[in-house]
């Protein structure tokens, strides 16, 4: 299904397919393409069935970020609620117990390069490449990527990274531990998708709670980890998929876990 052709949406047993559906403007990051987005991630969130979110972009962009042309005309106003808008895209993304695998088909730029960083595992074809062009245009990195950039390469690689305005290859990339993996041309849906089978087989519950944990530890001293930790542990033990695992490991056998 689509909203307003913008953005669509699939579920493949129990994996959802985003795609950002607007190949003529390499998937810009517009009012409309960001209000479709957000439309689908109460789908996403509201699909009890859904474990693993693929988010994709159709053509020869994942998304090419912010529309440059319009921004000079906006208001302060209206610069504020898109940001609003925008960014409640990337939190929604990180908060939700759900597992999102960014699939990299070409230009991540700008915000787009945001977007993908708020996933959890990105994967992206060897020809791709991420921009951090805001510099260019005499702005800050927004949607959240002085949060997720710093993280993965260090505040003073990050820093030399957006002061050039770099243009970053998949395999820079990958080298720099922005991305997961490295897959070949017109490959990555498919491979992002078998991976996502991979991990829908998994503990859901156990991924949510990593996910949840390593999100909020950079906040925390070593004692506030562990006792996101120790409260994890207590509860999962009394999950299905707990008591499942369990089992397998004594019969010897691969577990059947239900996310449960």
């Amino acid at each position: 299904m689509t909203f307003n052709q913008k953005v669509k949406y699939d579920v493949i047993e129990n994996i959802a397919v985003i795609t950002l559906n607007s190949a003529e403007t390499l998937n810009a990051l517009d009012s409309e393409l960001i209000n479709d987005l957000n439309h689908v991630l109460n789908q996403v969130e509201n699909d009890l069935e859904v474990k693993i979110v693929v988010l994709t972009g159709k053509g020869k962009a994942f998304s090419a970020g912010g529309n440059v042309k319009s921004m000079g005309d906006r208001t302060t106003l209206e610069t504020i609620e898109i940001m609003s808008q925008a960014t409640k895209v990337i939190t929604r993304i990180t908060e939700m117990k759900k597992i999102f695998i960014s699939v990299i088909n070409g230009y991540a730029m700008g915000a787009g390069l945001s977007l993908a960083l708020a996933s959890d595992i990105i994967l992206a074809q060897k020809n791709a490449k991420f921009g951090l062009s805001f510099i260019n245009v005499g702005l800050v990195p927004d949607c959240g990527l002085l949060h997720f950039l710093p993280k993965i390469v260090g505040p003073w690689k990050a820093k030399e990274l957006i002061f050039s305005g770099a243009i970053v290859t998949a395999a820079e990339a990958y080298q720099y531990g922005i991305v997961n993996r490295l897959v070949e041309e017109d490959q990555a849906l498919s491979e992002g998708l078998d991976y996502a089978k991979k991990l829908a087989a998994g503990p859901l519950q156990a991924m949510t709670f990593v996910k949840t944990i390593i999100e909020n530890s950079q906040y925390l001293d070593l004692n506030g980890t562990i006792q996101y930790e120790n409260f994890a542990q207590a509860v999962l033990q009394q999950t299905t998929d707990h008591k499942e695992g369990l089992l397998a490991f004594r019969e010897k056998r691969a577990p059947n876990f239900i996310g449960k």
